[in-house]
């Protein structure tokens, strides 16, 4: 994930406070990853989902179930086939390997990979946009889903 080393900095500096004999004191079940601003400084990011629809949407779904799941709040990448490149382009990993805690990238569509096969070949998705609501399933990890093509995976660990 891309603020690990903001997380350590944060992390560090409030120890230091500690040890030095202020009264700073975090909870690590109330940590979240502050973000920077222009206009405030460090702030505390939004839980709100940038995408509308609800289930029929794949890019409302695969936001709500990253956070769900791990915990993190996605920043809006834009349209569904956006959202391999956007996220490169913000600093997340990416790739062509399925791994759980991901987001697969159609041309057209995302979806949470919760699950891995142990030979690899195929990934558990949860979705949400696939016939119109909530979805999940088996699919080929390394190929096309109704003519969308694979563009890759979002790491979010």
């Amino acid at each position: 994930m891309k603020s690990t080393g903001l997380k350590k900095l944060m992390c560090a500096i409030i120890t230091a406070g500690i040890l030095f004999g202020t009264s700073a004191e975090v909870h690590a079940e109330e940590w979240v990853d502050p973000v920077w601003t222009e206009d405030t400084g460090w702030v505390e990011p939004s839980y709100t989902n940038p995408y509308y629809g609800g289930w029929s949407n794949c890019t409302w779904s695969a936001w709500q179930i990253a956070l769900e799941q791990t915990g993190i709040a996605l920043p809006s990448f834009g349209s569904a086939g956006s959202w391999l490149y956007n996220a490169a382009a913000m600093g997340y990993w990416t790739g062509y390997e399925p791994a759980a805690g991901s987001i697969i990238v159609w041309s057209h569509h995302v979806g949470y990979v919760s699950a891995v096969s142990e030979d690899g070949s195929m990934i558990y998705v949860i979705e949400g946009g696939y016939c119109g609501g909530y979805h999940e399933g088996w699919f080929p990890a390394y190929s096309s889903r109704s003519r969308q093509a694979l563009l890759g995976y979002i790491y979010l660990y």
